[in-house]
């Protein structure tokens, strides 16, 4: 249950959560400064494609790496996309969560053959 209390998953998690919130809200607020319509949509498909599967990989990669591999990246990335979903998507969005997950589930599993786990020095070494 030890893994459950590291912080460095959590922040990461927030992290996800804060780009897949923050980065729609700021291509809103861009496109209306431009009063670009066309580029609005180019820019949400980009965001859909491109941002958040780049972002969801490098995050459940460094997590990984670092904490190695948890169950968390299999169900969040994909209860953290409903909110962005349903304030700038629509629902047919819903299976960009479910790739989130299938790829933050794998990118976390890879990070995690690079982890290097702490040795015991409680034990006798025997020669």
């Amino acid at each position: 249950m030890q893994r459950w209390k590291r912080r460095g998953t959590w922040v990461r998690l927030g992290g996800l959560f804060a780009c897949y919130l923050l980065l729609p809200a700021l291509t809103r607020a861009a496109i209306r400064l431009v009063n670009a319509s066309d580029l609005g949509m180019m820019a949400f498909i980009l965001l859909l494609f491109i941002a958040f599967p780049l972002i969801t990989v490098a995050l459940a990669a460094w997590d990984g790496i670092w904490e190695g591999f948890t169950v968390l990246w299999t169900f969040l990335p994909l209860l953290f996309f409903i909110a962005p979903m349903l304030i700038f998507y629509n629902e047919s969005a819903l299976i960009y969560g479910i790739a989130y997950s299938l790829l933050a589930v794998t990118a976390n599993k890879i990070g995690s053959l690079f982890h290097s786990k702490p040795h015991n020095t409680n034990s006798l070494r025997e020669s």
